[in-house]
């Protein structure tokens, strides 16, 4: 990617307008934990007060009940898309019982019982059941903590009309390669990503309990890397061996989606030897395939589609193509009672729109090694800035590398009508401190961050509070109305659901 390559691209992207009408459709999703006072986890089931997680399209849960999942309608403007997000950190706030507060990082507190974590459950029905069994499944291969990792999913998508600026065919095949280009250069520049975003380079030692790492001790409760960015992005994170054998290079949809579906259909030797019951003869996987469903496949960035009357993700993409792209690299920011400031919402457009440009050729077997090699030294010496990775098949500087990309962000921010904006938004972010280490300990840190955060949400209004709680409680009543299933239907649900696909 070279300076002279950007501003011939951005020079014929002025001349044709496509900067005055760019319209970046945005949605955010973001995981995170019910604690109790003390900084655990909650073992209380997910609050009536903030509907059914069913059901309800704003607050659902994650892996455990207490693990809720806030999600925002998708918007063009940016300002609203905070909104929303605050108002419902807002009203989970005032909607907690019992002291409740809402866990601030992406690394979960002290796990003191991994038996004590109670996995998200929905309904009894069959779309219920599955939903339970896919976590059983997580907690069988993988093991409760790792599934307590949380972080900020980031739903980009740009309008048709702003497609027709940028490439000269606009049916649904000509907009699929465009976001898989964008897709391999971001996976390009992951390790940037990685450097700007990464939030997480302490564990409490209850999370790698039992486990290999590499990791040094900080004080008597913690475990730290000191150059590291995200520790959870790490082989200690949100990560899965079984699927690193996918080698996934997002060269065409049907090449992304045939991997899928092999994922998903090809038993993989140590799940297949978990069975796919417990003792009881219940259920505790769906499938032992490389990955149980669809959202079990992990990556930093993820091509979607939303599922509609039931048809599963892979039958959507197959059919309709890509909608939007999941950007799922980004650990939650303790300096943002959200976990994500509006600048950090403008750069992260800044580099999405950035790959999109960008040329972006077919990565080769050789070039996803390298690829894979630049994160894991992005996440473990991301910020030593002796680091070295690879660029254009030449070693180079991390930080150097860094700064050309930043330089070639600054350009691009000019070309924006808020140019002022965006370039501010690179400033904000690339000087915001990260890699904290704890005064005390991360837990207890971090519950005193718990703790301000609490006193502000709870005392705040907001501007979307009352559309929040219609949802919820509609929620309920919408979960009154669907049909219940009997153990045998449900069963029969889950073992057949992989059959067709």
């Amino acid at each position: 990617m070279t300076n002279a390559i950007l501003n011939k691209k951005l020079n014929d992207l002025k001349d044709i307008g496509f900067f005055d009408n760019l319209i970046i459709e945005r949605g955010i999703e973001k995981e995170f934990f019910r604690i109790d006072p003390e900084g655990n986890i909650s073992e209380k089931s997910h609050p009536n007060s903030l509907g059914s997680a069913l059901t309800n399209k704003f607050i659902t849960t994650d892996f455990a009940e207490a693990q809720l999942e806030l999600v925002t309608p998708i918007f063009e403007d940016l300002d609203e898309l905070y909104d929303f997000l605050y108002s419902l950190h807002v009203f989970s706030a005032k909607n907690l019982k019992d002291e409740e507060m809402l866990w601030p990082f992406s690394m979960p507190p002290t796990i003191k019982d991994e038996s004590a974590i109670n996995l998200g459950y929905y309904h009894q029905s069959n779309i219920g059941l599955l939903k339970h069994v896919y976590r059983r499944g997580l907690k069988t291969r993988y093991g409760p903590s790792m599934q307590c990792v949380s972080g900020m999913h980031y739903n980009f998508s740009l309008k048709k009309e702003s497609f027709q600026k940028l490439i000269s065919d606009t049916d649904q095949c000509a907009i699929d390669d465009a976001y898989l280009g964008l897709i391999r250069n971001f996976k390009r520049i992951f390790w940037f990503i990685l450097i700007q975003f990464g939030q997480t380079n302490v564990v409490d030692k209850s999370f790698v309990k039992g486990r290999n790492h590499t990791l040094k001790n900080l004080n008597d409760t913690d475990l730290y890397s000191e150059f590291a960015t995200s520790l959870r992005m790490s082989d200690i994170g949100y990560q899965s061996k079984a699927q690193q054998s996918l080698d996934i290079k997002y060269n065409s949809l049907s090449s992304f989606l045939e991997k899928i579906k092999f994922a998903i259909t090809s038993p993989y030797p140590e799940f297949e030897g978990m069975g796919l019951k417990n003792n009881n003869g219940d259920y505790h996987q769906i499938s032992s395939g490389i990955i149980q469903i669809e959202n079990e496949f992990y990556d930093s960035i993820r091509p979607k589609r939303p599922s509609v009357g039931g048809v599963r993700p892979y039958e959507m993409l197959k059919k309709l193509g890509i909608e939007y792209l999941e950007i799922r690299g980004v650990d939650i920011s303790p300096f943002d009672i959200v976990g994500i400031s509006k600048d950090q919402i403008r750069f992260l457009d800044l580099i999405l729109i950035y790959c999109l440009i960008m040329p972006s050729p077919a990565i080769t077997p050789e070039e996803k090694k390298l690829i894979d090699e630049n994160d894991k030294n992005a996440i473990y010496k991301g910020r030593d800035e002796n680091t070295l990775i690879v660029i254009d098949n030449k070693k180079v500087n991390i930080r150097s590398a860094t700064k050309s990309i930043i330089k070639d962000l600054k350009n691009l921010a000019t070309f924006f009508v808020n140019s002022d904006e965006m370039t501010s938004s690179i400033i904000s972010t690339i000087e915001m401190e990260k890699g904290l280490l704890p005064e005390n300990s991360f837990h207890n840190d971090s519950l005193v961050k718990a703790k301000q955060n609490m006193s502000e949400l709870v005392s705040s209004d907001c501007k979307y509070f009352d559309i929040i709680k219609k949802e919820s409680e509609s929620s309920l009543e919408e979960l009154t109305k669907m049909p219940t299933n009997t153990k045998t239907e449900m069963n029969d649900y889950v073992k057949n659901y992989n059959k067709n696909l």
